[in-house]
């Protein structure tokens, strides 16, 4: 089964209105913001959408509501992954169902302890197996406390329904380690990150999936643009005004990315319990960071906006 994995994924926040529901009008809205840019799709039920967080059905609600409000050319992956095998299989069928393009599965993160590579091998050979949808493998290890060998994701890769790896731990040596097990060209990683764009895309990374890009979608597709077509200049300065900002809006949890959202026009409100708001002076950080980062002018009313001139020159060789 095909799937474009070659460009950037932006990794969504779920909002919730005051009463602490879901808020399918406002995630529409913000829908009609990100259909507007070059993002080649969208990563819903992840960390960054609090997955953990949200009940079988209102996971199936966001994804019928985000595959009913996004541009049909976007591509739609989905956070599948749950506790268990059987959990994972069904809701990857119900993803599927609904629109899902492909499942984002999550290393089985609670008995840690009792399982092995071989475990987490035969639980995403079994999802794969019965899944109709590409599967990709989701790598998070400062949540997810699990890193799963080079060896094993290369034995998986060569699976004709696993289609690549969400490589979110940052880690430039690991990623490394990975391209050299692998044997196949059809398995794409997929940078978590844009601390290690770059160095990530010269390894042989085919694409990014960035939390960042739901406040910066264009910044994060010009840094795109500008190392496909070689301005690696131009590319390694949007890099590094994008991983500060990733920094500041990461903070302790996705209540800091939804307050960036809220001061660049879209709407991010509060993150579910217990995940915690900013502080006064944390919310200070973030709006320097969004004046500093240069992605930003204010509008006539004073309001931050994305600029729209951040494709830059291309050189070609």
């Amino acid at each position: 089964m095909s799937l474009n994995l070659n460009g950037v994924i932006a990794a969504l926040p779920t909002p919730f209105n005051e009463s602490g529901e879901i808020d399918h009008d406002k995630l529409r809205l913000n829908l009609e913001k990100w259909n507007q840019t070059d993002l080649l799709g969208y990563l819903i039920l992840g960390s960054t959408g609090e997955f953990p967080h949200l009940t079988t059905d209102e996971k199936i609600a966001v994804i019928d509501t985000v595959r009913n409000g996004m541009s049909y050319e976007k591509v739609l992956l989905v956070g599948t992954g749950e506790l268990s095998t059987r959990q994972t299989i069904e809701m990857t069928r119900k993803a599927h169902e609904y629109g899902a393009d492909a499942a984002v599965v999550i290393t089985p993160f609670y008995y840690k302890k009792v399982l092995h590579d071989e475990h987490h091998e035969a639980h995403y050979r079994r999802i794969a197996d019965n899944s109709p949808v590409p599967v990709l493998i989701y790598m998070i290890p400062q949540f997810a406390g699990v890193t799963l060998m080079p060896e094993t994701i290369a034995s998986l890769a060569e699976h004709d329904n696993i289609a690549g790896l969400k490589e979110s731990s940052g880690d430039l040596d690991s990623l490394r380690d990975i391209f050299r097990e692998l044997k196949t060209d059809k398995f794409k990683v997929m940078l978590g990150g844009p601390s290690i764009f770059t160095e990530g895309m010269e390894a042989g990374a085919a694409g990014s999936i960035f939390a960042v890009a739901a406040i910066a979608p264009k910044a994060c597709v010009a840094m795109d643009h500008a190392h496909h077509h070689r301005n690696f200049e131009y590319a390694d300065d949007l890099q590094k005004r994008l991983s500060k900002l990733a920094r500041v809006t990461a903070g302790s949890g996705v209540g800091h990315l939804k307050a960036a959202m809220d001061m660049v026009g879209m709407y991010g409100f509060m993150a579910r319990s217990p995940l915690p708001s900013p502080s006064e002076s944390e919310s200070a950080s973030i709006d320097l960071a969004i004046e500093e980062s240069g992605f930003y002018e204010k509008d006539e009313n004073g309001n931050w906006r994305e600029r729209d001139d951040l494709i830059g020159p291309v050189y070609y060789d």
